[in-house]
């Protein structure tokens, strides 16, 4: 690096940078005209100029020119990183006068110098660093007469208009925003002046009130109100201004363009100018819409708690039945048990005492084997009695409970032919009299659909107790099927025992879960809570 002496140059050039803060040109526009004014004014060969970005300590190019491609000093868009051994962080420390790299030099940041002389000036406004400007020159010709005053100057401008021209881009964005804003508002966003005349109503009001934006602006809310709005309104914006409140809420009622009422909710804010209302902006919302939605709301809500009613009614209704359903499965029970059964085993005495008082007296053949055929069809009567007296009520699960009866429902499952593996986990526990009847009715259900109807040849029963819930599964090998989709499209199927299944889950609050393919067997999981 060489200290750089005097460089003789003109105005011109800080005269045309002045005019360009006139202009309504981006950052890196600005900067870009300002570097082709540099290269037309100063006998150099390319010019660039990169802004600094302290937070990060990068680096950006928003601007690059040569007179030719192999003097450019760097392109443009791209950003830098920065670190300590750069001339740049050199810059920064010592911003108030400019460096100079000549060919061969290495720059951490630059990398190697290809032009004869690279000037780093920095871009300082007050005293920090907002960017740099590059000047390179391809020849030898000694740069000693250039004015280091001068070239700080054209920095100090540049970085001055840098400034400038993102100001105004971001107030341009910011005002774009703003406006987008305004004009994607679900509401009406509307803007008065001090007489109250519309200065300006966003596009929402097309469809709110039935006018186009133009048709309100410069003409008074008064005309549009009712006059109980208007004088409330008048009212209410009089007080606020008394008080300098800042906020203010009222309500319009507006004829829309249709002729038909509109009520509208406003919340406005009040801009002073000293001690006077200046201007007077607010949102204004329509509330018919959300009253008819809330009384929908309202009457949907009392028909779901109807239906509610309706549906807790039912389920007692359908307790009362299981439970009345179980009673009078006992009460036939007892009664084949009591009756009917103890009627056939006297008869069937009743057989034994005269097959051995008059069988040996003469009975022919024909006769012995009339008896034999009667004590045959009592025998089968009796069974097949039995069997159902123990299907409608089995007295296991009066005498010894829910466990006991599953395992005989398992014992019963293999008299059929198919292989049931039953299980118990979890500690055993006690249940209400419903639950255990309910359960057991959905085992007896599951096991028999096993039996009757799945051509399986291994079924697992398994029982999981635990403090919370008692898990029934059975699964079993058969040739399974397609699971209806919903309980209501077992009713169409006719398939009624399913449907009892999910009646009893649905009134012991379980869940119930029935997976089943063609060719992959069945599996039912029930879960039912016990707290």
């Amino acid at each position: 690096m060489i200290e750089l002496s005097g460089w003789k140059a003109g105005t011109r050039l800080l005269l045309e940078m002045g005019r360009i803060t006139r202009g309504n040109l981006s950052r890196d526009e600005a900067l870009q005209k300002i570097a082709s004014l540099i290269l037309e004014s100063f006998p150099v060969d390319a010019v660039a100029i990169a802004t600094y970005d302290p937070s990060s300590r990068s680096v950006y190019v928003s601007a690059s020119v040569s007179r030719s491609d192999e003097a450019i000093i760097i392109s443009p868009d791209i950003t830098l990183k920065l670190d300590t051994s750069s001339c740049l962080w050199k810059a920064i420390q010592h911003p108030f006068a400019p460096l100079v790299l000549t060919k061969g030099d290495f720059d951490s940041v630059l990398g190697k110098v290809e032009n004869s002389y690279t000037i780093v000036v920095p871009m300082h406004a007050g005293d920090d660093v907002a960017g740099f400007l590059f000047l390179a020159k391809r020849d030898d010709v000694p740069i000693s007469n250039v004015d280091p005053e001068l070239v700080m100057a054209v920095g100090s401008q540049a970085a001055l208009i840098a400034a400038k021209a993102s100001l105004i881009e971001s107030l341009r964005q910011s005002e774009e925003r703003y406006q987008m804003l305004m004009e994607n508002a679900s509401d009406m966003v509307f803007v008065l002046d001090r007489g109250g005349r519309f200065l300006y109503v966003n596009s929402r009001c097309r469809d709110i009130l039935g006018y186009e934006p133009q048709e309100l602006c410069g003409r008074y809310f008064g005309e549009f109100v009712t006059p109980e709005s208007w004088a409330k309104t008048i009212s209410e914006v009089k007080n606020a201004v008394t008080r300098r409140d800042k906020f203010i809420e009222y309500s319009w009622v507006i004829q829309g363009k249709d002729g038909r009422p509109i009520t509208l909710d406003v919340r406005a804010s009040l801009l002073y100018q000293g001690y006077e209302l200046l201007r007077h902006q607010g949102i204004a919302r329509d509330t018919s819409k959300e009253e008819t939605l809330k009384r929908e709301l309202i009457r949907r809500g009392e028909e779901l708690d109807r239906s509610k009613v309706r549906e807790e009614k039912m389920r007692e209704y359908l307790s009362v039945a299981n439970l009345a359903q179980e009673e009078e499965r006992a009460r036939i029970a007892r009664e084949l048990h009591d009756g009917a059964i103890q009627y056939l085993v006297a008869l069937r005495r009743k057989m034994d005492l005269f097959k051995r008082d008059y069988c040996g007296k003469g009975l022919s053949g024909d006769g012995e084997k009339v008896l034999q055929d009667i004590d045959l069809l009592l025998d089968r009567a009796t069974k097949d009695l039995r069997e159902f007296s123990r299907s409608l009520r089995p007295p296991v699960l009066d005498d010894f409970g829910f466990v006991s009866a599953c395992e005989w429902l398992a014992d019963e499952a293999e008299k059929e032919g198919i292989k049931v593996r039953f299980k118990v986990t979890g500690p055993v526990r006690k249940l209400h009299r419903d639950v255990e009847v309910s359960a057991f009715r959905i085992a007896q259900e599951a096991l028999a659909n096993a039996v009757k109807h799945s051509g399986a040849s291994l079924v697992t029963f398994n029982l999981e107790f635990s403090a919370e819930h008692l898990k029934i599964t059975v699964q079993d090998n058969g040739k399974g099927f397609d699971p209806p989709s919903s309980p209501g499209s077992l009713v169409r199927a006719g398939q009624m025992g399913l449907v009892g299944m999910f009646e009893r889950a649905e009134l012991l609050g379980a869940s119930i879960d029935l997976k089943s393919k063609p060719g992959t067997g069945t599996s039912l999981e029930v879960v039912i809570p016990l707290h």
